[in-house]
């Protein structure tokens, strides 16, 4: 740095972990306390010029909520700018949630700080576990000049301001916070000795620091003001006016720091460019992603939910003219960003803050849920399914939403639908038809059987009495359909019930035929019956239009068997199951090997389950040197079943695993228990790829579970999809890879993935594992060379911190005991194998389409359109370019793009919406600067993106386009 006279600015502030190692309420009691104190202080002493409240709304929320009289005061404070608050709503860990959950976080926390006049203009993350590579270009996005940070910065920037470069290209100016986010709390109010303090900090940083400016953290975690601090400061610069006249110390915000550092900063800074994944200074404690594994299942499931089914389908629904409701949806989020800080959702906390999320995922589900069962019925009346071209029998609708790139994909469905039933309520073969004729086979699953719910006789004349009264839902079911037949003196009706209403179904319409019919006043009594149809599992393969609907109906009798598919005993004991690309055998003893028939690679031992030893706590794994590993089952079961449209193989294992550790802590116990596992391996017809669904019973403690999935060549190079890119981690990181023999915390190879990993070897072959919310996944070597992806199931530990682990030297949180966190009980992880050539275009398509499965809806007869099969909401044909959102808002709705490839592309883009004006915009909705989007006519035109570029088109409502 140049011998500029120092500047000091001090940012009063407080890092409010929402909750932790105690519940949200009991933090709330200290933060209602808090904010008392500060509104009071900013009020009574002016000099106290600035606080800083966390970089998060939502703790003006959660202060309101006890406090609803002090708004006003907030808000003349926050016009003021004498409280920041914002730009996030929550404080997210970044690995765990999605990219389009960061965004709807910073969307929601500045729509909040807008209300209460203005939110903090920069990327304050100040304790992520780390930052993914994507957030210089999400914050530039929503028109932030800096990003504030402490975690993950690595050996290669040792400066407190540097260039953090964005896959796209994007450069954020960046402050480190070198010493921490509370490099100056509590700070003394004696001024020698605050002088002291002060410059003995400000010299630390002053060595690595570009700028005469230097920033001082004023606080920490639940941090209360300092109300002498502006006296204090005022009598420490005195203290030295004449030995150094031009040193300053002065309270100050971020953004005025962000400021001086931007003016004073000069032209090269180091450059960082990608995630910031470093232990060398601060833990990034990567075991979180695998701590509480089954909460990290259901953030992945409450997000898909949002933003794969609901939002695209309410989009489309405002599209046609109905009632896209986003209120609704930004409450939904509303209340799935409580799960998001890294607390919360990095599993580190006690058990009783995660048995509190417990209750808000069931709370997104709900609402979510109950939000797409509306829009979905709505939706299915504007689609048409003709009676003719389906052929003879064809019975109810079924409507299939793809949210994916258009392909042959397998639908996974939970339906209730009409379909032939069995005395005992279970169906009878049945299959589907699409428009043409063309017989799709289903393999399906009874959930429920079909019975009737209520029967009796009622008087004619009492029946027609009710009828007035008769409503669509009655005792948390719907009445979808009622079907009547007279015979002598009797009505029979048959009321037809369901867990979610039909659509189809206009009880209005039926009343009126009911009260006509009865009028006969030569019947003299009604019977009547409730009958709820049955609950079925489906599962079927179909070319599918890319983020658009195919149309089917329900047929009886089954469809011919693909003749693809094969499953068979062995002699040896085991079993064996085939399709066109794969063979999976399985021996006697649970063995696994595959063969792929187009790389012609046999991969033998090819699933393993491994349990080995953890002594570690919710933030990292520690081994347990020595201790034992089980990776084969005592005793094992293995079938065969073919099943309609797809053959399967269930292999049935109980592992002997060690109950727990030694008392020492350095061994694992003698004692062993029990551990169940059933691993069903599945294949379908025209689908390059191995389904494995896998439950266990849980009953040890302390250890890891894995599944290693061999590749059929030595591991090169290893990739995880993070939040809106595709990154490179390392295989078998070295102890001293983070730059530095002793660091803060050891590398580990296990690492956070969204929803796949690929291992690609040096022949040109390549294997990507994707997943339906599994968290953590780790490259391996295996002792004879092959590579390896190992698949986290569970991590059981019993410590929300310990302070005696190998790995991170220190603690990272309090030592206290979760119980909850050894994860006793069902386990059950959804994963697909697929073997393809390294840098294929679809593998992040083909690994989305299992991961995001398309929605299946009852829909009747449908409606008169002017949807049909085949109709899309938007057309992207480049398998590279994602459709990450189609986010509805009151004016039309946005379509996310990202350019999930390292080359530059240029792409057409049109939108079911006729004459629709078409605008790029950043991702705050505003004009995008540098606008790329070249419109040819109304609804669509061309886009050309940058390398992982993530670009945003607003479509206005107009009409909807004929298919």
């Amino acid at each position: 740095m140049s011998h500029a006279p120092l500047r000091l600015v001090v940012v009063p502030h407080t890092h409010w972990d929402r909750e932790w190692y105690r519940t949200h309420e009991q933090f709330r009691f200290r933060l209602v306390s808090l904010v008392d104190e500060l509104l009071d202080l900013l009020e009574r002493n002016p000099d106290f010029r600035h606080f800083m409240l966390d970089g998060q709304t939502i703790v003006l929320d959660d202060y309101l909520a006890v406090r609803p009289g002090a708004r006003d005061r907030i808000e003349r404070l926050v016009r003021a700018g004498r409280l920041a608050v914002g730009p996030w709503h929550v404080l997210p860990d970044e690995w765990l949630v999605s990219g389009e959950a960061l965004i709807r976080n910073l969307r929601m926390g500045l729509a909040r700080a807008a209300a209460f006049g203005g939110g903090m203009r920069v990327g304050y993350v100040p304790d992520q576990f780390g930052h993914v590579g994507q957030l210089p270009q999400i914050l530039a996005g929503f028109g932030f000049p800096a990003a504030v940070l402490w975690r993950g910065v690595g050996a290669d920037v040792d400066r407190t301001l540097f260039a953090w470069e964005a896959p796209d290209g994007t450069r954020l100016l960046t402050v480190y916070l070198m010493h921490g986010y509370g490099n100056a709390v509590n700070l003394p109010t004696e001024p020698r000795a605050l002088r002291a303090r002060l410059d003995a900090e400000s010299a630390s940083l002053a060595k690595r620091s570009d700028v005469p400016t230097l920033l001082l953290m004023n606080g920490s975690d639940h941090e209360r003001p300092q109300p002498e601090l502006p006296h204090a400061l005022r009598a420490a610069r005195a203290l030295g006016a004449e030995r150094d006249p031009d040193w300053a110390a002065e309270l100050g915000s971020l953004a005025e720091f962000v400021a001086m550092a931007r003016a004073d900063a000069p032209a090269s800074l180091p450059v960082h460019r990608g995630e910031l994944r470093s232990g060398l200074r601060s833990p990034l404690l990567p075991g979180c992603a695998s701590a509480r594994a089954p909460q990290k299942l259901r953030e992945f499931a409450n997000d898909r939910l949002l933003t794969r089914h609901l939002e695209p389908l309410a989009a489309w629904l405002g599209a046609l003219g109905g009632a896209s409701d986003p209120e609704r949806l930004a409450f939904a989020w509303s209340v799935a960003l409580e799960n998001h800080p890294h607390d919360s959702v990095c599993g580190c906390s006690i058990d009783a803050v995660h048995a509190q999320m417990e209750t808000r995922f069931d709370r997104v589900a709900e609402i979510a849920g109950a939000h797409l069962d509306a829009v979905s019925a709505a939706l299915v009346r504007h689609v048409e399914i003709p009676a003719e071209g389906f052929g003879r029998g064809a019975g109810a609708g079924l409507v299939v939403w793809n949210p994916n790139a258009a392909g042959r994909l397998q639908v996974e469905a939970l339906v209730e639908v009409e379909v032939p039933v069995g005395a005992n309520g279970a169906p009878r073969p049945f299959h589907l038809r699409r428009g043409d004729g063309r017989r799709i086979a289903v393999a399906a699953e009874v959930v429920r059987p079909a019975g009737a719910q209520h029967s009796g006789v009622f008087a004619r004349r009492g029946v027609l009495a009710l009828l007035p009264g008769l409503r669509r839902e009655f005792e948390s079911l719907y009445a979808n359909g009622i079907d009547v037949a007279r015979s002598g003196e009797r009505l029979h009706a048959r009321i037809r019930l369901g867990d979610t209403p039909d659509a189809s179904f206009d009880l209005d319409a039926a009343r009126r035929d009911l009260i006509e019919t009865l009028g006969d006043e030569s019947i003299r009594d009604v019977a009547v019956e409730t009958w709820l149809p049955p609950r079925v599992r489906l599962r079927f393969v179909d070319e599918l239009p890319g983020h658009g609907l195919r149309v089917y109906r329900i047929a009886p009798g089954a469809a011919p068997a693909p003749p693809e598919l094969r499953a068979e005993r062995l002699a040896s004991g085991g079993a064996a199951i085939e399709n066109a690309a794969w063979r999976v055998e399985a021996d006697a003893a649970g063995r696994v090997a595959l063969v792929h028939r187009a790389s012609g690679r046999r991969v033998e031992d090819a699933l393993r389950l491994v349990s080995e030893g953890d002594r570690g706590d919710e933030y990292n794994f520690d081994p347990v040197p020595g201790g034992a590993v089980v990776d084969r089952p005592t005793r094992a079961r293995v079938t065969a079943l073919r099943r309609g449209a797809e053959v399967s193989l269930r292999i049935d294992a109980t592992y002997r695993v060690p109950l727990a550790l030694s008392a020492a802590r350095d061994a694992r116990a003698q004692r062993s228990v029990a551990l169940p596992a059933s691993i069903e391996l599945r294949l379908a017809p025209g689908l390059d790829r191995l389904d494995v669904a896998l439950r266990v019973q849980n009953g040890a403690r302390d250890h890891r579970l894995r599944l290693h999935c061999r590749a059929p060549f030595a591991a090169s190079r290893f990739e995880v999809e993070s939040a809106f890119e595709v990154v490179e981690r390392p295989i078998a990181p070295a102890p001293d890879s983070f730059g530095a023999p002793r660091p803060a915390e050891f590398p580990i190879g296990a690492v956070p993935q969204r929803s796949f990993a690929t291992l690609a070897g040096p022949d040109g072959l390549a294997l990507t594992v994707a997943n339906r919310g599994i968290a953590e996944v780790e490259a391996l070597v295996e002792s004879d060379g092959a590579g390896a992806l190992a698949i986290t199931v569970l991590r059981a530990v019993g410590w929300l911190s310990r302070p005696d682990l190998a790995l991170r030297p220190g603690p990272a949180g309090p030592a206290l005991e979760t119980p909850g966190a050894q994860v006793p009980g069902p386990h059950a992880v959804e994963l697909s194998l697929r073997l393809h050539r390294d840098g294929d275009v679809r593998r992040i398509a083909e690994a989305h389409g299992f991961a995001f499965p398309p929605l299946a809806i009852a829909a009747g007869d449908g409606g008169g359109g002017p949807l049909r099969d085949g109709s899309r909401i938007v057309e992207v044909e480049d398998p590279e370019v994602v459709v990450s959102a189609l986010d509805p808002h009151d004016a039309g709705f946005d379509v996310r793009l990202v350019n999930a490839s390292g080359a530059q592309r240029d792409v057409a883009v049109r939108t079911a919406v006729a004459g629709a004006a078409i605008e790029q915009v950043d991702l705050a909705g505003r004009p995008a600067a540098n606008a790329t989007w070249r419109a040819e006519s109304p609804g669509e035109g061309r886009l050309a993106l940058r390398p992982w570029e993530i670009a945003t088109l607003r479509v206005g409502r107009t009409t909807q386009r004929p298919a």
